[in-house]
């Protein structure tokens, strides 16, 4: 499964390192970046999270620092395809179709909650990489998500809260990022913006001409990455309507317009899984930082991955991990 990111995410860091040995060491993973064909210059997600381990020696907050640096361009080989939406909307899909060529590992899941719509992050993380180290990577993604937008998109993108899972306890967040407010201990890294912008035209959109070799290149990359694709889109689907209880086989044929059974049979023959399983390796995957984090109550958790009672999450959490939640929550305060 692809784990390179574009070093275009980690444009302006240079400006923020000011020991001479931080720098060297910085430039050194820099140095390593490899090129994919068609595609700007890459890094494998480790050695991102090595570049940003050597920015935030002291604290987490130059995090907030590089974003603020950063414009549009930070989107890589996708900045072209933003610079030219036509509306928010337009940009919002650019994001959600395509980042997998700008940042492979990270994911988006896009939703609508009332009066907003909501971009949530989540990272695939390789087991080289903590839980803390992954959540600063999507922390960092929705911060240029903010800083990006504002630069392509100007007045008509409407960001209204940053929200930030609990990864680091001792990190003081500011109360705003760019003028946009920020909510600590939220279950999700995700950003709001009003749902009434969607349809606002790009004032900055740009004529920018798109080669055909890199039209090329985005259709073999698609192809060549249905099948990770196709379990990572379903799997951001699986979060988004986790919290809503809508979340099963029926709902997400309905919305890929297919019937129920060929959708099961094509991930047993292109992923050999249900989607059962599916479901709960995202519940896994979404509860684990969520009980370390010591923030949220058992039922609060239990809800957020769709479950009515926290006894049916435990019963669960149990078959997975051959403990008890508070089991896994004393361990992890204890080791």
């Amino acid at each position: 499964m692809g784990q390179a990111i574009s070093t275009s995410s980690l444009w302006g860091s240079q400006h923020l390192l000011q020991s001479g040995s931080r720098l060297e060491s910085f430039e050194e993973i820099i140095d390593s970046a490899f090129i994919p064909g068609g595609l700007g210059p890459m890094l494998m997600s480790t050695d991102i999270s090595k570049c940003l381990e050597v920015l935030c020696a002291d604290s987490n907050l130059p995090l907030i620092k590089l974003a603020e640096l950063q414009d549009h361009r930070v989107g890589g080989v996708m900045t072209p395809l933003i610079e030219r939406s036509k509306t928010v909307a337009d940009a919002l899909r650019v994001v959600l179709m395509f980042n997998c060529r700008h940042a492979e590992p990270l994911y988006w899941t896009g939703s609508i909650r009332g009066d907003h719509a909501a971009l949530t992050a989540w990272f695939d993380r390789p087991a080289e990489l903590s839980i803390s180290q992954a959540d600063r990577i999507c922390i960092l993604g929705v911060l240029q998500v903010v800083s990006g937008f504002k630069s392509a998109l100007g007045e008509a993108f409407q960001p209204t809260l940053i929200r930030i899972k609990p990864c680091w306890s001792e990190t003081e967040w500011p109360t705003h990022f760019m003028g946009v407010p920020i909510e600590k201990n939220a279950p999700e890294t995700e950003l709001l913006l009003a749902r009434s912008c969607l349809s606002a035209p790009n004032p900055l959109r740009r004529d920018v001409h798109e080669t055909p070799e890199l039209v090329a290149e985005r259709e073999r990359y698609q192809e060549d990455a249905k099948t990770a694709l196709l379990r990572n889109d379903t799997c951001s689907w699986i979060r988004g309507h986790l919290p809503t209880g809508s979340c099963d086989l029926t709902q997400l044929a309905v919305r890929l317009n297919c019937d129920k059974r060929t959708l099961q049979r094509r991930f047993e023959r292109e992923l050999s899984c249900r989607f059962s399983d599916l479901v709960d390796d995202v519940r896994a995957e979404m509860c684990v930082p969520l009980l370390e984090s010591g923030v949220f109550p058992m039922q609060a958790i239990a809800e957020q991955l769709g479950y009515a009672t926290s006894g049916n999450f435990s019963r669960f959490f149990q078959r997975r991990f051959g403990c008890t939640p508070r089991d896994w929550t004393r361990l992890a305060i204890t080791g």
